[in-house]
């Protein structure tokens, strides 16, 4: 019994040893390449972090400190000089081209439409517009819903309303989806397609009825109910 014990022991012992081989034939035979992967993930997290710290975030903070003055300008009215800055400060037009990798270069983006929009130059807004990557809901709706004011500008009317139902649905809160439906409402019923508009003025009355177009959507409701009813 004790033999058939230790004859069992050894075989273990020699299978263990037979894996070890074969695991130790396994890393010499692939250890440079092995050492090779390794070495490539050290890299590379290594300069991830490095490109993080030594180049982004100085960048980042430079693009902030030279876009201060256009939204100054920005928040003056002073929407040329915003845009193509003064000779001594960039303009958002520059930021986004120089720094258009950064956070504010990004929302240079959205500036410069914004900019564009109030002066009149709808085409332009809109570029710039579609160039901005909104990183939240709120941001999503009020680009769209901005880019649905170009568009009404530009009386493409169908694009303008699809923009303005974008923003409701993405952000659809209180603080700016009520607005956006009551201006696509209001565009659909100046197409003379009262029961649609009647269908987004009741969304509004429904879903936001705290909101002061929420208040005011009985008097568009009734208005379209009357427009119904008028012979063709």
């Amino acid at each position: 019994m004790a033999k058939q014990k230790l004859s069992h022991a050894e075989d273990n012992l020699g299978a263990i040893e037979h894996s070890l081989t074969s695991a130790e034939f396994f890393i010499e035979k692939y250890q440079k390449p092995l050492i090779y992967a390794v070495v490539g993930l050290v890299l590379a997290v290594g300069a991830f972090f490095a490109y993080k710290s030594w180049y982004k975030a100085p960048l980042e903070e430079e693009a902030q400190s030279q876009m201060f003055a256009a939204v100054q300008y920005f928040e003056q009215d002073s929407l040329t000089l915003a845009l193509n800055g003064d000779g001594s400060n960039l303009g958002l037009l520059d930021v986004e081209d120089r720094y258009g990798s950064t956070t504010a270069g990004n929302l240079a983006c959205y500036y410069a439409g914004l900019a564009y929009l109030h002066t009149g130059l709808y085409d332009e807004a809109i570029a710039y517009f579609k160039k901005y990557s909104p990183d939240d809901k709120l941001s999503k709706a009020l680009v769209n819903g901005s880019i649905g004011d170009a568009y009404s500008e530009l009386q493409d009317y169908g694009k303008a309303i699809a923009h303005y139902k974008k923003a409701a649905s993405s952000d659809h809160s209180r603080l700016t989806a009520p607005r956006y439906l009551m201006k696509a409402g209001i565009l659909i019923e100046a197409q003379g397609k009262y029961a649609e508009a009647q269908k987004v003025y009741e969304q509004v009355k429904k879903d936001f009825p705290e909101s002061s177009e929420g208040n005011e959507a009985d008097k568009y409701i009734a208005r379209v109910q009357l427009l119904q009813q008028q012979p063709q």
